[in-house]
């Protein structure tokens, strides 16, 4: 066994000290997008080896209690966007042994609602198919088709421009809504 011992230093003196800084980031919003003077959910993560026992936003400690010390963190915190002005995210993480990472994330002020366009309708019977493209500067999240007090989610990829194809029954709505959150609805004739 005594032979072991060398082996064992070695290997003890290859050992790397961590001396890189955490890795931190936001998930959402997606696309950066933010309404003016609204609140909303954002969610990130942070990364260290040594793990993470500090995350801060905007100066604002955001990591629990029960995450502090884990390699990987998922971090949910509430963020007021300004009505005017830049907005800019700042989050700082620190590991274990003392690295810290700083990161600056810009985030777009979005007032402007998703454009629905209808291009085509056609008739057929009691049923009209209508087509069209839903536009947004930031990005589309999601199109939901209203029919009476019931709803149906389009499925539909995400973007700055969604096309879609419907058929309902006359008096419907298309209902867009961008990464910011602002709202559009569309009546079909």
């Amino acid at each position: 066994m005594w032979w072991l011992w060398p082996m064992v230093l070695f290997l003890a003196a290859c050992a790397r000290p961590d001396t890189l800084p955490p890795q931190v980031g936001l998930t959402e919003p997606q696309g950066g997008g933010v309404a003016p003077g609204k609140s909303l959910l954002a969610q990130g993560y942070a990364f260290d080896p040594s793990g993470v026992v500090s995350v801060r936003v905007n100066g604002k400690e955001v990591l629990p209690e029960g995450e502090r010390g884990k390699r990987l963190v998922h971090l949910r915190f509430r963020l007021q966007a300004p009505s005017s002005g830049q907005v800019e995210v700042r989050l700082e993480a620190e590991d274990a042994l003392g690295n810290r990472a700083e990161r600056r994330l810009p985030l777009t002020l979005d007032a402007t609602p998703p454009k629905i366009r209808v291009d085509r309708v056609e008739r057929e019977g009691g049923l009209l198919r209508a087509y069209g493209v839903v536009e947004d500067n930031v990005g589309v999240e999601r199109v939901s088709l209203r029919e009476g007090g019931r709803w149906v989610p389009l499925s539909l990829p995400k973007g700055t421009s969604v096309a879609f194809v419907v058929e309902t029954r006359p008096g419907a709505s298309l209902v867009a809504v961008d990464a910011a959150g602002n709202r559009a609805v569309r009546a079909l004739p």
